[in-house]
C-alpha cells in the first residue's frame, strides 16, 4: 500500500490532536493535583478511588458515634466519681450520728445528709448535651423524682441501652457499643436481701438523724456501703467501655490513615512525574507542527510541479 503525502499528513494532525489532549490532561492534573477528574483518565484506577472514599466515609461516621459515645461516657465517669464521694460523706455522717449526744449537732448532721441528698438527685438527673444520661433510652426528660415526705422514688427512665455503631462490619459481627448505664443500675442495688436505691437511703438517714433514731442510722451504715460498692463497681463497668471505645478510636484512626495513603497514591497528582510527562509532551507537540509544517511544504511543491508539468 502506497503512502501518500496526504496520509501522512492527516496521520501527523491527529498525532498533533493527541498531543495537544496529552498536554491539556497533564496541565489540568497538575493545577488541581489530582490525577483522576474523570473516570475516562483511569477506569481502573477511578473505580478504587471511589471505592476507599466511601470507606473513608464510613471510618468519619463512626470516629463521630465514637467521639458522641465518648463524650457521654465521660460525663458518666464524672457523675459517678461525684455520687460515690457523696455516699461516702453521707456514710461519715452516719459514724458521726451514732456517738452524737445533742439536738443541734443532730440538725446539723441532718442538714448535711439533705444537702447530699439533693446533690446526689441533681447528678442522677445529669445530662450530656440535652440528654439524660441515667434514662436509659428515655433521654429527654429528667429520670428521677424523690418525694420529700414520704422518701419515695419514682424512676421516670426505662432498662434500655443507647447502642451506637463503633466498629467496621455488620451488626451480626457485634460491631456496636451500648454508651450508657441505666438508671436502675446506678442507683438500685440490693442490700441485705431487699431492694432498695441510693436516695431512699439517703432520705431514711436524714430521718433517722432527724429522730436520733440510733439503731436505723446503725442499719443505714450498711446500705449505703452496698451503695457505694454498687457505684463503684458501676464506675468499673464505664471505664472498661471508655477503654474500649479508645481501643477502637486507635484502630478506626489506623485504619482511616492507610486507606488515606493509600487514596493519595492513587489520586494525587506526582509533580516531578509530570513536570517530566509535561515537558516530553511538549516536545512531541513541537516536533509533530514541524513535520506537518514540511510535509505541507512537500505537498504544496508537488502541486506547482505538477501544475507546471501541465503546462
Amino acid at each position: 500500500m502506497r503512502i501518500t503525502l496526504t496520509m501522512q499528513n492527516s496521520q501527523n494532525l491527529l498525532n498533533i490532536e493527541n498531543d495537544q489532549d496529552q498536554i491539556s490532561q497533564i496541565s489540568q492534573s497538575v493545577s488541581s493535583g489530582q490525577k483522576l477528574s474523570t473516570p475516562a483518565d483511569d477506569p481502573y484506577a477511578w473505580a478504587q478511588s471511589m471505592n476507599i472514599q466511601q470507606g473513608l466515609r464510613e471510618y468519619n461516621s463512626i470516629l463521630n458515634n465514637i467521639t458522641f459515645a465518648t463524650g457521654w461516657e465521660q460525663e458518666t465517669d464524672s457523675a459517678l466519681n461525684q455520687i460515690s464521694n457523696l455516699v461516702s460523706q453521707a456514710e461519715q455522717a452516719a459514724i458521726t450520728a451514732t456517738s452524737t449526744e445533742g439536738t443541734e449537732q443532730s440538725a446539723s448532721l441532718a442538714s448535711q445528709v439533705d444537702s447530699i441528698l439533693q446533690q446526689v438527685l441533681a447528678l442522677s438527673n445529669s445530662q450530656y448535651g440535652d440528654q439524660y444520661i441515667f434514662g436509659g433510652a428515655s433521654t429527654s426528660s429528667p429520670p428521677f423524682s424523690i418525694d420529700e415526705s414520704t422518701g419515695v422514688v419514682t424512676y421516670n427512665g426505662d432498662s434500655n441501652s443507647i447502642n451506637v455503631r463503633t466498629a467496621v462490619g455488620s451488626a451480626s459481627t457485634g460491631n456496636s457499643t451500648p454508651v450508657n448505664l441505666t438508671g436502675t443500675q446506678v442507683f438500685y442495688y440490693t442490700s441485705g436481701g431487699n431492694n432498695t436505691n441510693v436516695l431512699q437511703e439517703l432520705w431514711g438517714l436524714k430521718q433517722a438523724i432527724e429522730t436520733g433514731d440510733s439503731a436505723t442510722i446503725s442499719s443505714k451504715l450498711t446500705t449505703l456501703q452496698d451503695a457505694f460498692n454498687n457505684i463503684n463497681d458501676m464506675s468499673a463497668i464505664n471505664g472498661g467501655m471508655l477503654s474500649e471505645l479508645s481501643t477502637q478510636k486507635s484502630a478506626i484512626s489506623a485504619f482511616q490513615t492507610n486507606e488515606q495513603s493509600t487514596l493519595s497514591s492513587l489520586d494525587d497528582t506526582d509533580m516531578a512525574s509530570a513536570a517530566t510527562q509535561l515537558q516530553q509532551a511538549q516536545t512531541a507537540y513541537q516536533a509533530a507542527l514541524q513535520v506537518t509544517g514540511q510535509l505541507e511544504n512537500l505537498n504544496l511543491a508537488s502541486i506547482l510541479t505538477g501544475s507546471s508539468s501541465s503546462s
